[in-house]
């Protein structure tokens, strides 16, 4: 199986959680993620990161950035600009568009 690591791990010393930032079909996508417990990457034994967001995407549909729990970040979240602008800035550093809220699976 595939081992698909972030783009980028950030933390910020005033944030109890991770931002890491995945490569999903061609696009950023931001997610918090606690320290305290396995990251997303590495629980490739349950599965892949790309198979977490394909199965996240018939869910709920999903923009660039989610919480914790894989719900959408929007802009009333008190750490949305924070990962707003890591994600910008990951844009620009990998020349990699953020994901959009209208790239989710139609049925």
């Amino acid at each position: 199986m595939k081992h698909e690591f972030p783009l980028l791990s950030i933390q910020d010393e005033d944030n109890p959680y991770l931002f890491n930032i995945y490569h999903y079909q061609k696009r950023l996508v931001g997610i918090e993620e606690d320290p305290d417990y396995l990251q997303l990457f590495e629980m490739s034994r349950y599965g892949s990161v790309t198979a977490y967001f394909d199965w996240l995407r018939t869910k709920t549909g999903f923009g660039s950035i989610l919480d914790v729990s894989g719900n959408p970040i929007l802009g009333g979240h008190a750490k949305y600009s924070l990962y707003h602008g890591y994600m910008k800035e990951a844009q620009e550093q990998f020349y990699i568009f953020c994901r959009e809220w209208g790239n989710r699976l139609r049925k």
